[in-house]
C-alpha cells in the first residue's frame, strides 16, 4: 500500500470513529491503540547495555559533529511545514 492509500485509509478510520457509538467496539479500539502504544515503546527501548551504548555514541558523534538543532529551530520547521 503506497503512502496516498494508507492516507486515503485513514482519513475514512476517522470518519468512521467519528459516527462510531457501540461503546464496546470503542472500548476494543482503544485497548489496540495501547497495545500499539506499548508495542512501539519496547520496539525503540534497548534490550541491552550494548544497544544502550551503541545510541550514546551515535548521539556524541551527531553532536560533536554539529548535526543537532535547537527547539526553536524544529518547531520553526514544522510550523513552516505543517501551518500553511
Amino acid at each position: 500500500m503506497n503512502t496516498m492509500d494508507i492516507a486515503i485509509k485513514k482519513v475514512e478510520l476517522i470518519e468512521w470513529l467519528a459516527r462510531l457509538r457501540d461503546e464496546n467496539l470503542i472500548q476494543q479500539i482503544e485497548i489496540i491503540k495501547q497495545g500499539s502504544i506499548k508495542e512501539l515503546h519496547e520496539q525503540r527501548t534497548p534490550k541491552k547495555l550494548e544497544d544502550l551504548e551503541a545510541r550514546l555514541e551515535q548521539s556524541e558523534k551527531a553532536i560533536t559533529g554539529g548535526r543537532v538543532h535547537t527547539q526553536q529551530e524544529i518547531e520553526n520547521h514544522f510550523n513552516a511545514r505543517f501551518n500553511k
